[in-house]
């Protein structure tokens, strides 16, 4: 049996049961293990969240909602220092917005920048995340919810709804991750930093490619911003959430027990704050209609962005602008639970990807031919020198792409050759290729792997046909992020950036032009 102390699920509601991306870890497992209890045994159940003395999170300003109708949770990951800097005033590292509804068919999940330049009730204008340390040990929820509401009826004129606040900090973070045994996630990069220069950043070291990621180094990965920007970073953080659904602890979970439903909502109790509303049966049974139909219809998960800027003078000025118009869109699309079209980059800039006229954009059948891409330079001599080191050293082929996006580059001199551990602790062979488009945060790349059954390649989108290929297609929304393909020894895959920035042709020619070195 595990440790009880590094046991605490995710941030316990279900409105994401299955698909959830939104909050940390956090929120499928408390919901689905209340969709287990009769009402009358209720009280019982949830007393671990309601024990006298517990900070339950004060929030007047949040909206009450008819049972079973659609709700809006704020998900914030607090900074909250430990060690020598214990008693410094913790901020809101993350905030998260995500609004399930059961008149629609899927949950929307929406990141608001840390640096985004606002107006603080009380305060005057400053970096939104520092509403959470403006407002004091007790105050600080209260105050960001006040800051995100004002945010976008000052932009719509419109009542922004928000039914639920919960926090949760790195320690708990890190025991949640642990508690599910790890998530295997795909890297994009390499990431190191030891501040061996005179920074102050937060230390990593990981590696680029598809590995197990557990406590520390899960952290330090959705955290890491010190060559990124914070639209990058969210894009790092759903990305990790996307994949921590189909972790093997995470299946485990979703399938237990009513005994090992009540454990986990007092460790959720002991390690996440919430809202009042917890308190009420009202709100807990208006919730539980809410869970149930979540339960049944295993709704997609639709990712909207939150479209901003960047000063004029980014070495000068750190904040993140928005525009009226682009708040208003973005208020639109959450409150309806559609996915934004357009890459996560850029937001007030759309990148330079071809207009799409159909309904459904991103579900094009019409073969190509990659020389037809447009954006994409030949690549084969760099890849076969990539090939001719790696080769060798593997007994799964190598596959080198012959495309690339306009303008990028192989990041480093070879490729990673590795070994991973499966779900089982089988050691499988496994190598990465790591482009660069050169621009900020930036990276794409090809996977190879002779684990034949990753949880990344699992519910793919659809399926089509190139040549004698049969890729895998997964979608962000409208924007593909995976295209991949087996062999009778292996799984290859090409993965988009973070934002999503190389469009669904590109992505598919890249995955067409892979090669095999022949010598």
């Amino acid at each position: 049996m595990k440790d009880q102390g590094e046991r605490p699920p995710r941030v316990g509601l279900k409105f994401a049961l299955r698909a959830l991306l939104a909050a940390a870890l956090v929120m499928v497992l408390t919901g689905t293990a209340v969709a287990t209890v009769a009402l009358r045994e209720l009280d019982d159940f949830l007393d671990p969240l309601r024990k006298d003395g517990r900070a339950d999170i004060d929030v007047p300003e949040l909206d009450e909602v008819d049972p079973g109708g659609p709700r809006t949770f704020m998900i914030l990951g607090s900074d909250a220092r430990e060690g020598a800097d214990a008693g410094m005033a913790p901020r809101s590292d993350t905030i998260l917005l995500a609004r399930a509804d059961p008149d629609k068919d899927a949950i929307a999940v929406m990141s608001i920048p840390r640096d985004l330049k606002v107006e603080i009730p009380g305060h005057g204008e400053g970096k939104i995340n520092g509403a959470f340390e403006l407002g004091g040990k007790k105050g600080g929820p209260r105050l960001v919810v006040r800051t995100v509401k004002k945010l976008f009826e000052d932009a719509t004129g419109e009542n922004f709804p928000i039914t639920n606040v919960m926090i949760m900090d790195y320690g708990a973070f890190r025991r949640a991750v642990n508690f599910i045994d790890g998530v295997y996630v795909d890297i994009d990069r390499d990431y190191f930093n030891d501040n061996s220069s005179g920074e102050n950043y937060a230390t990593i070291d990981i590696n680029p490619g598809y590995q197990l990621l557990k406590g520390k180094d899960a952290l330090d990965y959705v955290r890491y911003r010190h060559t990124d920007n914070d639209l990058v970073r969210a894009a790092r953080q759903q990305d990790f959430l996307r994949q921590a659904k189909n972790a093997a602890g995470v299946r485990k979970l979703l399938s237990s027990g009513l005994g090992e439903a009540r454990y986990l909502v007092r460790v959720f109790s002991r390690y996440f704050r919430v809202d009042k509303s917890l308190r009420s049966n009202r709100q807990i049974i208006s919730m539980l209609k809410l869970v149930l139909y979540l339960a049944s219809e295993n709704p997609k998960v639709h990712e909207v962005a939150f479209k901003v800027s960047d000063a004029p003078n980014p070495q000068l000025d750190s904040n993140l602008y928005y525009r009226d118009s682009d708040l208003r869109k973005s208020f639109r699309e959450f409150m309806q639970v559609k996915e934004s079209d357009e890459p996560r980059e850029n937001a007030a800039e759309p990148a330079a990807t071809p207009e799409r006229s159909s309904k459904k954009p991103a579900r094009k059948s019409r073969e190509r031919d990659s020389s037809e891409v447009p954006g994409l330079d030949d690549a084969r001599r760099e890849g076969e020198d990539q090939a001719v080191l790696a080769d060798p050293k593997l007994k799964i082929p190598f596959y080198f792409p012959t495309k690339r996006v306009a303008g990028s580059v192989y990041s480093g001199t070879e490729p990673r050759i590795y070994k991973l551990k499966d779900e089982r602790g089988k050691k499988r062979e496994a190598y990465r290729l790591v482009l660069s488009t050169q621009r900020v945060g930036e990276y794409y790349g090809v996977q190879g792997l002779a684990w034949k059954a990753p949880p990344i390649l699992d519910d793919p989108d659809r399926t089509i046909k190139r040549g004698n290929r049969k890729f895998r297609l997964y979608y962000d929304g409208k924007r593909l992020r995976l295209v991949a393909w087996r062999t009778k020894r292996g799984v290859y895959w090409v993965s988009n950036t973070l934002t999503q920035s190389i469009d669904e042709d590109q992505m598919i020619a890249i995955a067409s032009s892979l090669k095999r070195l022949k010598q």
